[in-house]
C-alpha cells in the first residue's frame, strides 16, 4: 500500500470484461459513457481502456470533458449532451465533437457557430419522452422542421435522435413502455420530415441489461460499465447481472478497540452489535466524500 492514508484502485479488466459482456450479450455498439471523469475512476485512462475493450463512441456530459479526450489524442466519436448555449462551440466543432441538441435555440446557437468556421456540425436530436429533463417536448415538430431544411441546404448532419428512460432500473415497470412507444411517435414524426438519422439510441445501463427491444443501435453504458448494479433491490447485484466491480477502496487502520455486545456503532446508531465485538477504525468519513448514511 502507499504512503498514503487511502488509495483508490481501479481495475481495468473488469472495464474490458463488462463491456465485453454487454457487447457480446447484445450484438450492438456500445458507447462508453465517461462523464464525470468516468463515474471518478479516471477519465482519460478509461476512455483509452473502453475503446480497446471494443466501445465504439464516448459519451460526456460537459462539452470541457470531451475536449480532455480530444488533447489527450483520442480520435473516435465523442458525444457531449449537456451544453448551454453559452459553450464554446466551436471548440466543440473545431475538435470534430458531437453535439447533442435539446431544443431550438441550441440549434441556431450551434449552427451560427459553425457557420463562422465553414464547418457542419455533427448533431443529436434529444426528445423528452416522459423524464421531464433534457431534450425537447412541445417543440420536437418545430425543431424537426428546422433540422430538416438545415439538412438539406447541408448545413448540419443529423447522426442520431436519442432519448432517456427514467425508469429503466425497474424492469417491470409500465411506464417504461409508454416512454419507448412515445420515443418511437418522435422517430416517426422526424421521418416525415425527411430525417433519417444514422443512429438511434435510448438505452442507459439497466436498459441495456434489461431491455432488449430498447436497444436500438448503440447502447450507452454507464454504471454498468463500472460493475455496479443499476439497481439492486430491482435488477439484482453485479455478481447475478455478470459485472465485475472495477474500483475498490483500501484505507490504513487508524484504531482497532474491543466493544460490548448491545453497543451502538455510527451516527444514529445504525449498527448495534449483538455480540462483544473487534472493531477497526479508518480515518476516512463523510467529509471524504463517504455517504454519512452509509451503514457502519
Amino acid at each position: 500500500m502507499s504512503s498514503h492514508r487511502a488509495e483508490v484502485i481501479v481495475d481495468l479488466g473488469a472495464i474490458d470484461s463488462n463491456i465485453k459482456k454487454v457487447i457480446q450479450d447484445s450484438g450492438k455498439r456500445v458507447l462508453a459513457v465517461v462523464k464525470a471523469d468516468a463515474y471518478g475512476h479516471g477519465l482519460v485512462p478509461i476512455a483509452q481502456q473502453a475503446l480497446k475493450s471494443g466501445a465504439s463512441w464516448l459519451g460526456t456530459a460537459l462539452l470541457e470533458e470531451a475536449l480532455v479526450l480530444r488533447q489527450a489524442g483520442i480520435s473516435a466519436p465523442i458525444i457531449a449532451w449537456l451544453t448551454p448555449v453559452t459553450d464554446d462551440f466551436e471548440a466543440a466543432l473545431a475538435h470534430e465533437i458531437d453535439l447533442s441538441i435539446p431544443s431550438l435555440e441550441h440549434l441556431n446557437a450551434v449552427v451560427q457557430s459553425a457557420e463562422k468556421l465553414n464547418k457542419v456540425p455533427r448533431v443529436h436530436f434529444e426528445v423528452d419522452t416522459g423524464m421531464s429533463r433534457g431534450g425537447a417536448l412541445s417543440d420536437w415538430r418545430a425543431l424537426m422542421h428546422a433540422a430538416a431544411d438545415l439538412q438539406s441546404s447541408k448545413k448540419i448532419r443529423i447522426i442520431g435522435v436519442w432519448s432517456h428512460f427514467a425508469r429503466a432500473d425497474e424492469p417491470g415497470h409500465s411506464f417504461n413502455q409508454v416512454q419507448l412507444n412515445n420515443f418511437e411517435e418522435r422517430i416517426s414524426e422526424a421521418e416525415g420530415y425527411g430525417i433519417r438519422p444514422e443512429i438511434i439510441h435510448m438505452s442507459n445501463s439497466a436498459a441495456s441489461l434489461a431491455h432488449s427491444s430498447a436497444h436500438f443501435d448503440l447502447l450507452r453504458l454507464g454504471i454498468a460499465m463500472y460493475g455496479l448494479s443499476p439497481d439492486v433491490s430491482q435488477m439484482g447485484s453485479s455478481v447475478a447481472l455478470g459485472l465485475k466491480p472495477a474500483m475498490q477502496i483500501r484505507s490504513r487502520i487508524h484504531l482497532v478497540k474491543e466493544v460490548p455486545a448491545g453497543s451502538q456503532v455510527g451516527y444514529g446508531g445504525t449498527a448495534i452489535t449483538s455480540r462483544d465485538t473487534k472493531l477497526a477504525v479508518i480515518p476516512m468519513g463523510y467529509a471524504d466524500g463517504i455517504p454519512r448514511n452509509t451503514d457502519s
